[in-house]
Protein backbone atom coordinates (compact mmCIF):
# COMPACT_ATOMS: atom_id res chain seq x y z
CA UNK A 1 0.00 0.00 0.00
CA UNK A 2 2.76 2.49 0.91
CA UNK A 3 4.45 1.85 -2.41
CA UNK A 4 1.22 2.67 -4.30
CA UNK A 5 0.79 5.88 -2.36
CA UNK A 6 4.41 6.87 -2.97
CA UNK A 7 4.08 6.17 -6.72
CA UNK A 8 0.83 8.17 -6.87
CA UNK A 9 2.51 11.11 -5.13
CA UNK A 10 5.45 11.00 -7.55
CA UNK A 11 3.02 10.89 -10.49
CA UNK A 12 1.11 13.91 -9.16
CA UNK A 13 4.33 15.79 -8.48
CA UNK A 14 5.52 15.05 -12.02
CA UNK A 15 2.26 16.25 -13.55
CA UNK A 16 2.25 19.49 -11.58
CA UNK A 17 5.93 20.17 -12.18
CA UNK A 18 5.91 19.97 -15.98
CA UNK A 19 6.93 23.19 -17.76
CA UNK A 20 4.52 22.51 -20.64
CA UNK A 21 1.68 22.48 -18.13
CA UNK A 22 2.76 25.90 -16.88
CA UNK A 23 2.85 27.24 -20.44
CA UNK A 24 -0.65 25.88 -21.06
CA UNK A 25 -1.95 27.58 -17.91
CA UNK A 26 -0.25 30.87 -18.81
CA UNK A 27 -1.77 30.79 -22.29
CA UNK A 28 -5.18 29.69 -21.05
CA UNK A 29 -5.23 32.48 -18.46
CA UNK A 30 -4.27 35.01 -21.13
CA UNK A 31 -1.42 36.43 -19.07
CA UNK A 32 2.12 37.27 -20.10
CA UNK A 33 4.60 35.75 -17.67
CA UNK A 34 7.83 33.83 -18.02
CA UNK A 35 7.58 30.30 -16.63
CA UNK A 36 9.96 31.05 -13.75
CA UNK A 37 8.07 34.22 -12.78
CA UNK A 38 4.78 32.34 -13.09
CA UNK A 39 5.86 29.79 -10.47
CA UNK A 40 7.00 32.50 -8.07
CA UNK A 41 3.78 34.49 -8.51
CA UNK A 42 1.66 31.38 -7.90
CA UNK A 43 3.81 30.46 -4.89
CA UNK A 44 3.36 33.88 -3.32
CA UNK A 45 -0.36 33.72 -4.06
CA UNK A 46 -0.64 30.33 -2.39
CA UNK A 47 1.24 31.43 0.73
CA UNK A 48 -0.28 34.97 0.78
CA UNK A 49 3.10 36.34 1.79
CA UNK A 50 6.48 34.66 1.74
CA UNK A 51 10.15 35.32 2.15
CA UNK A 52 12.57 34.69 -0.69
CA UNK A 53 14.15 31.86 1.28
CA UNK A 54 10.82 30.18 1.99
CA UNK A 55 9.84 30.33 -1.68
CA UNK A 56 13.24 29.04 -2.80
CA UNK A 57 13.00 26.10 -0.39
CA UNK A 58 9.46 25.20 -1.44
CA UNK A 59 10.26 25.50 -5.14
CA UNK A 60 13.60 23.73 -5.02
CA UNK A 61 15.29 26.78 -6.54
CA UNK A 62 18.21 28.83 -5.33
CA UNK A 63 17.71 32.06 -3.42
CA UNK A 64 19.17 34.33 -6.11
CA UNK A 65 16.95 32.88 -8.88
CA UNK A 66 13.81 33.44 -6.84
CA UNK A 67 14.98 36.91 -5.80
CA UNK A 68 15.48 37.88 -9.48
CA UNK A 69 11.98 36.69 -10.34
CA UNK A 70 10.50 38.67 -7.45
CA UNK A 71 12.35 41.75 -8.70
CA UNK A 72 10.80 41.23 -12.16
CA UNK A 73 7.34 40.76 -10.66
CA UNK A 74 7.79 43.91 -8.57
CA UNK A 75 8.84 45.90 -11.65
CA UNK A 76 5.69 44.64 -13.39
CA UNK A 77 3.56 45.81 -10.45
CA UNK A 78 2.42 42.31 -9.50
CA UNK A 79 4.32 41.94 -6.22
CA UNK A 80 5.36 44.25 -3.41
CA UNK A 81 8.15 43.44 -0.98
CA UNK A 82 9.03 44.79 2.44
CA UNK A 83 11.31 43.88 5.35
CA UNK A 84 9.96 41.25 7.73
CA UNK A 85 8.65 42.58 11.02
CA UNK A 86 10.53 39.77 12.77
CA UNK A 87 13.89 40.23 11.03
CA UNK A 88 14.56 43.25 8.81
CA UNK A 89 17.21 41.30 6.86
CA UNK A 90 14.43 39.08 5.47
CA UNK A 91 12.44 40.37 2.50
CA UNK A 92 8.77 39.34 2.48
CA UNK A 93 6.72 39.53 -0.70
CA UNK A 94 2.99 39.58 -1.31
CA UNK A 95 0.79 40.06 -4.35
CA UNK A 96 -0.47 43.51 -5.25
CA UNK A 97 -4.10 43.94 -6.27
CA UNK A 98 -3.02 43.44 -9.90
CA UNK A 99 -1.01 40.37 -8.90
CA UNK A 100 -4.08 38.96 -7.17
CA UNK A 101 -6.12 39.54 -10.34
CA UNK A 102 -3.51 37.68 -12.40
CA UNK A 103 -3.40 34.87 -9.83
CA UNK A 104 -7.19 34.63 -9.96
CA UNK A 105 -7.07 34.32 -13.76
CA UNK A 106 -4.50 31.55 -13.38
CA UNK A 107 -6.63 29.72 -10.79
CA UNK A 108 -9.67 29.91 -13.07
CA UNK A 109 -7.60 28.61 -16.00
CA UNK A 110 -6.22 25.80 -13.79
CA UNK A 111 -9.74 24.70 -12.88
CA UNK A 112 -10.80 24.80 -16.53
CA UNK A 113 -7.73 22.81 -17.66
CA UNK A 114 -8.21 20.24 -14.88
CA UNK A 115 -11.84 19.71 -15.93
CA UNK A 116 -10.69 19.10 -19.50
Amino acid sequence: MEDKIFRALIELFTIFNRPDRDQKLIASAGVHLEAAAFRVLVGIGHLHSASVGELADRMGRNYSSVSRQIDKLEAAGLVRSYPSSEDSRIRVSELTDRGQEINSLIQTARQRVMRE
